[in-house]
């Protein structure tokens, strides 16, 4: 409770506010752009905080601001890359179609995610996997868990099935399979690739004599 004698600090008008919060975006975008360009024009491990402050036109303590480390700019990489498939899958209305379907699209969001920028990619991926141990629980592997969860629920995953563990295999092979697009010569049809292991996976997880009407039981 503030003391009657001195008086509380006025709330900043909304206008005001959503100023800031707008210019602080902008700021934090330019920051993380800024780092993405270096990263891919001369490798993650040879950039510095200092060069990404001096390219985005940012004092130092900005860039530390918006990202307390290097392999932040790593995390929202990814997270980005996420998010654009989530989207995508919501925008698409998938709500009511089957889990296979719906990872299915997951995959092929995030291998049109590679091909469209390969070089970010190639750039990225192999420090991008390094840092966030992509063998142990990464947030692909948890989004994945969630998905394997709601399809048990609904009927299309076999009970006994461990979520945790199929998210993990699939995360994994997702990123083994990245790795294969970068070093292996083309042609590496990426998005086969990823629905192939997709299939393979999935396969050993539903009831037997599932179908794939591309609907979840149940669903009209």
């Amino acid at each position: 409770m503030t003391p009657r004698h001195i008086e509380a600090e006025p709330e900043p008008p909304e206008a005001l506010r959503d100023g800031r919060n707008r210019n602080r975006a902008l700021r934090r975008e330019r920051v993380y752009e800024a780092a993405i360009q270096l990263f891919v024009e001369q490798g993650f491990e040879s950039t510095t905080m200092d060069e990404i402050s001096e390219r985005a036109s940012v004092a130092r303590a900005t860039v530390f601001n918006h990202f307390q480390r290097k392999s932040a700019f790593l995390d929202e990489w990814s997270a980005r890359r996420r998010r654009r498939a989530l989207d995508e899958i919501r925008a698409a209305r998938l709500d009511d179609h089957s889990f296979k379907e719906v990872l299915t699209r997951y995959m092929i969001e995030l291998a049109d995610s590679s091909e469209c920028a390969r070089n970010e990619t190639v750039a990225l991926i192999g420090s991008a996997i390094r840092s966030t141990d992509a063998f142990g629980n990464t947030y692909l592997a948890r989004e994945i868990t969630e998905l394997v969860g709601r399809a048990q629920q609904a009927g299309e995953v076999r009970a006994e099935v461990d979520a945790a563990q199929a998210g993990l295999i699939i995360a994994t092979s997702y990123f083994g399979i990245l790795e294969r697009w970068i070093t292996d010569p083309p042609p590496f049809n990426l998005r086969v690739a990823l629905l192939g292991m997709l299939d393979l996976v999935i396969h050993g997880m539903i009831p037997s004599g599932s179908g794939s009407s591309g609907r979840r039981p149940g669903a009209s």
